[in-house]
């Protein structure tokens, strides 16, 4: 992880991404880091897909429904909680994503 200014540089699947987050966030996005890689990792392991894109959506599903499944359980059936702290964490992640646009020129 290199830092700067309020941008750090991550490594999820062995691709490099800069992302901006201020200083007081820097321990939550790394453990999202984290985990993002760890489940991208275990969709890639499983042999079933190839490219990047589809390791990603696959690995964001499988987050989704453990998300919503935890909500289901502590909140009953009202998932409104829970859809707000998903478009919360949306939201977030837009912020956060520096665009990568340099990446592909």
């Amino acid at each position: 992880m290199k830092k700067t200014g309020d941008q750090v540089e991550v490594q999820i699947l062995d691709r490099s991404y800069r992302l901006a987050c201020p200083a007081q966030d820097r321990a939550v996005l790394m453990d999202c880091v984290s985990l993002v890689d760890y489940r991208m990792r275990q969709v890639k392991q499983s042999g079933q897909l190839i490219g990047t894109d589809r390791i990603a959506v696959m690995a964001a599903l499988t987050l989704a429904r453990e998300v919503l499944a935890v909500g289901t359980s502590q909140v009953g059936h009202d998932l409104a909680p829970v859809r707000v702290k998903i478009n919360q964490l949306t939201a977030m992640a837009d912020e956060i994503l520096v665009p990568q646009n340099k990446l592909f020129e």
